[in-house]
């Protein structure tokens, strides 16, 4: 199979109104815990936070409520669609506090002590080089300043109980495509030490895994991914055969008609470090 370059402003998994919707619904279903992480991590009234990686700004209209009107969020995004959703969310919630920057994480740079808190969610497992993105990041970040991460540290743990071959070949072939683009599936378990080269010390960790049945809300965030977009996607990338893919749709409509049906989601290391104050 071969496979296809991205434009420049495309991702892996794609950029479409269609996502924008998804994604909305993925929000919705981690919002509690994302709530629950920025308190973990002293989020305040006032705060200059950036969204690194904002997508379609779900967490960014959160993120603005929550710093209210003296904070600001930076919500950056290399996609235009989604940078334009985020514009138009913040006014119909009458947000004033969002500042978009459209850029490529790989060269994004920000002044020195620009923000006071960052947060990204299921961006790091993305990029060829991370390292470089926290070590340009670094002297943005103000004395006492503290990074948040959802990221995927353990992408084997996505199951669908009874289990099938064709599950084990879509996990491979959805870590593939991310490697082969440059990134790392389980990027988490490396944050700690990447954080530690450029003086921020890791605070806390904790993983976050979902266990799900059909008709619970739960199931509908990686379902409606892979009833959606997910596995042809793969197919229009080269990392899945058609037939491959036509196998895993069957298999995932028995799994769903099937109410003893058991859905494990990929684990997700929240990770909290703190920049020093000297």
């Amino acid at each position: 199979m071969s496979q296809q370059a991205l434009p420049e402003d495309d991702y892996i998994i794609g950029a479409s109104q269609r996502e924008v919707s998804r994604l909305g619904q993925q929000h919705a279903i981690w919002r509690e815990r994302a709530l629950a992480a920025w308190r973990r991590a002293g989020l305040k009234p006032g705060m200059s936070v950036l969204d690194m990686g904002c997508g379609p700004g779900h967490a960014s209209f959160d993120l603005a409520q929550l710093v209210g009107p003296s904070g600001e969020v930076i919500a950056v995004d290399q996609s235009e669609l989604f940078l334009e959703a985020v514009e138009a969310g913040a006014r119909a919630r009458g947000l004033t506090n969002i500042r978009t920057m459209k850029a490529d994480l790989a060269e994004f740079e920000l002044p020195a002590k620009a923000v006071d808190f960052i947060w990204t969610r299921w961006v790091m497992s993305f990029l060829s080089a991370p390292q470089d993105l926290i070590t340009r990041l670094g002297p943005a970040l103000r004395p006492g300043g503290v990074f948040v991460a959802h990221e995927y540290g353990d992408y084997t743990t996505f199951g669908l109980h009874p289990r099938h071959e064709t599950l084990d070949r879509f996990i491979d072939a959805v870590q593939a495509s991310w490697r082969a683009f440059g990134g790392e599936p389980d990027i988490a378990k490396q944050l700690p030490e990447i954080c530690a080269s450029v003086g921020w010390k890791t605070e806390y960790m904790t993983p976050h895994v979902f266990t799900t049945r059909p008709g619970e809300m739960v199931w509908e965030w990686p379902i409606g991914w892979l009833k959606s977009d997910g596995i042809d996607r793969l197919v229009e990338l080269g990392f899945f055969s058609a037939e491959d893919a036509e196998r895993f749709h069957a298999f995932v409509d028995e799994r769903c008609a099937d109410p003893m049906s058991i859905l494990t989601t990929p684990m997700v290391i929240e990770v909290i470090a703190r920049k020093g104050t000297d």
